[in-house]
């Protein structure tokens, strides 16, 4: 039994049983049939009243829940009328069997509610006005757990002829229904009062004149429930004409079933218990800070992007959401907290602000985001640990500057007790390198990650360069990145560049444009904000819609300050919020919402306008004893102030003495109410008071604050030593911000500090002079603002008092000269400041002076082991270890500048590493040395090699972790692969590339993978899908860290790859928007021979295996135009030769004219293999053994030929190189086939064809299949 059923009257299937008798008037049921009879003569009212109930039975469509009449005819000899039988119970029974089921809760009783209003509904929709609503007309019955209300008694309705073109009544003819509908409802929610609308009062048995009576006496009565939500209470007061004060009232029944609909679904906010705070007492309305309402459209499309990503394979992806300040784009964001805490995932958020340091905001929501961490359970978060530990490391100890929470949340974890520092020139790449590992190790499968960067139209380049890093990191996954910013300003179109380049780079990018709000968007905020049934806030919706242009921030100001001004109070007679509507119409209104919130902040008390102003100077967020600094003696009483502020909705409180800003919108605006005259001095003042005020241990916890305020007053600073003390807070400031990696920052700051200066500080104030344009000058170079660098670089070199004051300026200007890739100017300035330091560098350099240097070298390490090297003393004379630290800078520009004078500046490392003990400079030294035994002119491998395990000694011993990107590309690049098997190396480079990311060498990090890509495709004979997949992330990560040529050399790589797959993609246009052809010209014009080499190599590589020789030998003829010299041999190199041979053999067996040119060449190449083979037979016998076997097939010795393929094959096939085993079968074949030996061929071309499906070289299968065809 349901809820409110109760037990249904007997019923006789032969004879109608009376179940009512009242007066004249007796009820029967006969089965589903019910009788109403006239008992004693019936006057003709009544008999008219029986025939108009059937009219308006059967006028009303089915649907309708009505008594549905049969027929009027008699019974027994008495008028009556017949009729369908209604189940359930009168209203009457329903309310009184309420009262005493204390189950019977206010969710039930709506669903009853909206059962009745739903029948009415119909009523009118018809045409019909019911006109005799009571609780004894009424039947409820219950209907698929909720109910349905039958309306009995259908004697006095009226079918209403002026209905409207949609067919339901008018104002006028629904009012009857609509006032009596409010005296139901109140008696279906007011258990108190059940009696006073029982079957007391009228019912189909009542005369006409009772019924004048109960009417007359209930339109006296007015009821206060105490105990009603305040929602239901305006609803029932306005259908009861007790609407309060404003002239709101309801049209259609309808509009109540709408409202009631809205109600039942909304519980939480319109069903909550009654409670009268002080605010609400007050007439003060607490309107949500954070409101959001309606954007569907723009949920759904939140949540589609962040589904993809999980489902994606984690894919990241990128959401853009754009549109004018006020409009919402914060809090749709934040509604992706709630299919984050499902998946259980985190959100790391941060906002940029206008005036707050851009360069921190990444920092800050990262150590806000850790300090929640800190907070939750460590079982929840060990994971996370683990993840950090393992992917970020020793790196941490660099993040703990910028991020003082991690240190608190890995305490216990970090083994490692240095401090990672290794100088701010490389650490810009290095942070964000590590933020992007640490990005990597937070997010996962387990806990996706949502980055969420609101205002990004205030963040600065490096801010965005940042963001670019990390949201085309292809190590990061799972993690949806989401940006909030205006669509106007400067700022558009450089994040649409950002947006675009991300793409390209191959992430996804959702756009979501957010627009003002609907009205009846700003109906359900201001229901839900005044707890008002939707339909009677309509027309005051429309009002403020119209006047504020439905922009979100300005509707919630709006209502606030006409609860400020008493035109929106709370009436605590009727118990719900009113509004003076004729006022509010005419209330004139700005069109800018700043304006209209700076208005009502004037009509503030002054100590609240003078607090708000001063919060306004702190930036979006701040602390309490910050404020407390800043303000005047007895000025401002913070304890009363910042509810206040909170209240009126200015500022949010975050907890642990922190408060921000609602909305940058509101600070502007609070920031506007200090004119723009006295804003230089309300700054320096506020600026000075702080500092004043806090003590000098304190001090660095608030100084970029204090700067940045006495900053914004500096024009009003006048005295020299005022001016000293504001620029010695800024070089505090400046340093600081270094040391966290905010290197922009510190450059502004450090600017400012100069300018403080004049010609007499240098010798008044020498340290703090001397101090500002060191550090700016280092802050410069790593922001890479070349043009302000170039600018004061100078004056520290013409102003310092002694060279040594001058070499950070000079390691400045020699590091800012290479990265404008002025070689020349490099070299001079090295060699200026080694002449300087002793060590003079030739002026001109030959080949005697290469061959005497040597010499000189080889004397030194002659009869020296290399556990004598590695044991060498270190090097304790200050001068030299400048100079070989000069010395290396100058390595990387010789190459290019002046490739004589490279190996004159590898000889002098070495020299003075044996002759005054070694450094880190000296580890990377013995590799270049290594390097240069190896090189075509010396080719003593052997000695190479002994140098190179010094190089790698040496650098454990010393600790010189920064040179590991240096030392392997070159002792493993260029010469243990003359030694030791290739594969060897490839862990090394992987190795070189983590470290070089931490160290912050970009430039040779970059280099190591492409080294990688170098010896996996073509050395080692990876499978080429896979070096595919790992080649475009490699293209990536260079075009990410600014490394465009080592990119477009490993583009190169990935054009031989796609080329044997057979894919038709083209890498040049996939990520540079160029051809082959294209790239091949702007390298021979820009003279960088060594693209036009590779690019020559790598047609003829294809060339060879794609079975057209011909092109093989054109390009080895263009080829010959870039010869490698004395430079270093890679892998390339290594392979071009050894193919060179092949090329060489096969067009000499064609026996033409050039035979004998082709064969002098093929049997160089073997001759030379024969030697490299010597030294690694690892690397080079199967190499080897295959020229010689093309070399005995060109002479015509059969035996010795197929001997020497044979052990080709087992030879690459034992050292793995799969690749070259299936070249040599194929060889093979061509040469069983050369014989008639078709069967041997056969095989032979299918063991080929088997070794290059494994190579993953479809092209080549194809090409091989073919071939197989034919025989």
């Amino acid at each position: 039994m349901s809820a409110l059923s109760l037990p249904r009257a007997a019923t006789s299937p032969e004879e109608p049983v009376l179940v009512h008798s009242k007066g004249d008037t007796n009820i029967y049921r006969h089965g589903e049939l019910g009788i109403k009879v006239l008992m004693e003569n019936p006057t003709e009212e009544q008999m008219l009243k029986f025939v108009h109930e059937q009219n308006v039975s059967r006028y009303l469509p089915p649907t309708c829940h009505k008594r549905q009449v049969i027929d009027v005819k008699g019974f027994k000899g008495n008028p009556a009328i017949h009729f369908e039988w209604v189940n359930g119970n009168t209203l009457t029974e329903w309310l009184q069997t309420a009262k005493r089921r204390p189950d019977i809760n206010t969710t039930i009783r709506m669903r009853a509610a909206i059962a009745i209003v739903e029948t009415l509904a119909d009523f009118h929709k018809a045409g019909v006005v019911y006109n005799n609503i009571s609780s004894d007309n009424i039947v409820l019955d219950t209907f698929e757990g909720s109910y349905i209300a039958t309306f009995i008694n259908l004697s006095t309705a009226i079918i209403h002829t002026s209905s409207n073109n949609e067919g339901g009544l008018d104002r006028d003819a629904a009012e009857i229904d609509l006032s009596a509908l409010g005296q139901i409802l109140h008696a279906l929610f007011d258990p108190e009062n059940i009696e006073n609308y029982s079957s007391n009062d009228e019912n189909e048995t009542t005369t006409e004149e009772e019924t004048v009576n109960i009417r007359r006496k209930r339109n006296k009565r007015q009821a206060h429930v105490e105990g009603l939500p305040m929602c239901l209470n305006a609803l029932i007061s306005a259908l009861s004409g007790r609407g309060g004060e404003t002239s709101e009232s309801y049209e259609t029944a309808k509009d109540v079933l709408s409202d009631l609909h809205v109600i039942a679904t909304n519980p939480q906010i319109f069903l909550k218990t009654p409670t009268l705070d002080d605010f609400t007492a007050h007439s003060r309305l607490k309107a949500p800070v954070d409101a959001f309402y309606g954007r569907q459209s723009e949920i759904s499309m939140l949540y589609h992007a962040f589904n993809s990503v999980i489902m994606l394979d984690g894919q990241p992806m990128v959401v853009s959401i754009l549109g004018s300040p006020g409009m919402g784009k914060t809090s749709l964001v934040n509604q992706i907290r709630k299919p984050l805490q499902q998946a259980n995932g985190y959100l790391i958020r941060g906002k940029f602000d206008v005036r707050t340091r851009p360069d921190s905001v990444i920092f800050s929501a990262l150590d806000d985001f850790f300090a929640g961490l800190i907070d939750e359970r460590k079982e929840n978060v060990q994971d996370i640990i683990n993840s950090i530990r393992h992917a970020v490391g020793p790196g941490c100890r660099v993040l703990i500057n910028s991020i003082p929470n991690l240190q608190r949340f890995m305490e216990g974890h970090l083994t490692d007790n240095s401090d990672g520092s290794i100088g701010n020139s490389a650490s810009e790449h290095r942070w964000k390198y590590l933020l992007c590992k640490l990005i990597t190790a937070v997010s996962s499968r387990k806990r996706p990650l949502a980055i969420f960067l609101d205002d990004l139209q205030w963040a600065d380049e490096t801010s965005l360069e940042v963001i670019r890093m990390m949201m085309t990191e292809p190590d990061i996954k799972y993690c949806l990145f989401l940006c909030t910013h205006r669509n106007e300003g400067p700022a558009e179109n450089k994040l649409k560049r950002i947006f675009q380049t991300i793409q390209e780079q191959g992430v996804s990018v959702m756009t979501i444009k957010i627009g003002s709000i609907e009205k009846n968007t700003v109906n359900t905020m201001l229901s839900e904000s005044l707890c008002l049934p939707p339909c009677l806030c309509s027309h005051l919706s429309s009002i403020i819609h119209n006047r504020t242009g439905g922009v979100i921030l300005f509707v919630m100001n709006f209502l606030r300050s006409l609860n400020e001004e008493g035109l929106l109070w709370f009436n605590l007679s009727s118990r719900r919020w009113d509004y003076d509507i004729e006022a509010i119409q005419q209330k004139e209104v700005s069109e800018d919402v700043v304006q209209h919130v700076s208005e009502r902040m004037t009509r503030l008390p002054e100590d609240m306008q003078f607090g708000l102003k001063l919060c306004s100077c702190l930036g979006a967020s701040f602390k309490v004893d910050t404020l407390t600094r800043g303000s005047p003696a007895n000025e401002l009483d913070t304890d009363e102030f910042l509810p206040l502020a909170v209240e009126g909705g200015f500022l949010r409180e975050d907890g642990q003495n922190r408060y921000s800003w609602a909305h940058d919108q509101i600070q502007k605006a609070a920031y506007d109410l200090i004119p723009v005259r006295k804003r230089d001095v309300f700054h320096l003042l506020l600026g000075s008071k702080m500092f004043m005020r806090t003590p000098k241990n304190e001090l660095s916890n608030i100084i970029f604050i204090i700067v940045e305020n006495m900053n914004q007053g500096i024009k009003l600073v006048k005295s020299r030593e005022q001016m000293h003390e504001v620029a010695r807070l800024n070089l505090k400031a400046g340093r600081k911000a270094m040391a966290s990696s905010s290197f922009d920052s510190a450059a502004k700051y450090l600017l400012v500090g100069i300018g403080l200066l004049d010609e007499k500080s240098w010798r008044t104030e020498y340290d703090l002079s001397l101090g500002l344009y060191d550090a700016v000058c280092e802050a410069l170079h790593v922001v890479g603002d070349f043009a302000r660098l170039s600018a004061v670089i100078q004056v520290p070199l013409g102003k310092a008092r002694c060279f040594d004051d001058k070499l950070n300026t000079y390691h400045t200007l020699v590091r800012y000269l290479k990265a404008s890739g002025d070689t020349e100017g490099v070299l001079e300035k090295c060699k200026f400041v080694l002449s300087q330091l002793g060590d003079d560098l030739p002026a001109q350099v030959d080949e005697n002076l290469i061959r005497e240097e040597t010499r000189r070298v080889e004397q030194l390490l002659t009869d020296k082991s290399e556990d004598e090297l590695i044991s060498l003393p270190k090097m304790t004379d200050e001068k030299k270890v400048l100079s070989m630290q000069f010395l290396n800078h100058a390595i990387s520009s010789a190459y290019v500048a002046d490739p004589l004078l490279a190996p004159i500046l590898v000889f002098r490392i070495v020299t003075l590493s044996i002759e005054y003990g070694v450094c880190s400079v000296s580890s990377f030294g013995f590799g270049l040395y290594g390097s240069w035994l190896v090189s075509a002119l010396k080719s003593d491998f052997e000695g190479g090699y002994r140098m190179g395990h010094v190089a790698i000694e040496l650098k454990k011993r010393l600790g010189a972790e920064e040179f590991i990107p240096r030392i392997y590309a070159t002792v493993y690049g260029f010469v243990n692969i003359w030694k030791t098997p290739f594969q060897a190396s490839l862990p090394k480079h992987l190795e070189a590339y983590d470290a070089g990311n931490f160290s912050g060498d970009v430039e040779y990090t970059m280099t190591n993978l492409y080294m990688h890509a170098l010896n996996s495709l073509f050395a080692s004979g990876d499978n080429l899908r896979n070096v595919d997949t790992t080649v475009r992330t490699y293209i990536r990560r260079c075009v990410q860290s600014g490394q465009i040529f080592v990119a477009k050399s490993i583009s190169i790589i990935l054009e031989v790859a796609l080329k044997l797959i057979g894919s038709s993609e083209n890498s040049y246009s996939v990520f540079f928007d160029t051809t082959e052809e294209r790239f091949y010209i702007e390298a021979r014009e820009q003279n960088q021979i060594s693209i036009c080499r590779f690019i020559l190599f790598k047609r003829k590589y294809v060339a060879l295996f794609l079975g057209d020789m011909k092109a093989a030998a054109d390009f080895f003829d263009l080829g010959l135009n870039f010869p490698i010299g004395n430079n270093g041999r890679s892998y390339n190199i290594i392979v071009s030769v050894f193919i060179d041979g092949l090329i060489a053999f096969y067009h000499a067996r064609k026996h033409r004219s050039d035979e004998i040119r082709w064969t002098e060449i093929g049997n160089g190449v073997m001759n030379l293999m024969e030697t490299w083979s010597k030294h690694s037979d690892w690397n080079f016998a199967n190499k080897l053994y295959l020229l010689q076997a093309e070399h005995f097939f060109l002479n015509g010795d059969e035996v010795t030929a197929l001997q020497k393929y044979n052990a080709s094959i087992n030879a690459a096939q034992d050292h793995r190189f799969t690749h070259e085993e299936g070249l040599a079968h194929e060889r093979v074949a061509s040469f069983h086939h050369h014989y008639g030996r078709r069967d041997e061929a056969l095989a032979s071309f299918k063991a080929a064809k088997k070794c290059y499906e494994i190579w993953g070289a479809e092209a080549v299968v194809y090409r091989v299949d073919r071939t197989i065809a034919k025989l």
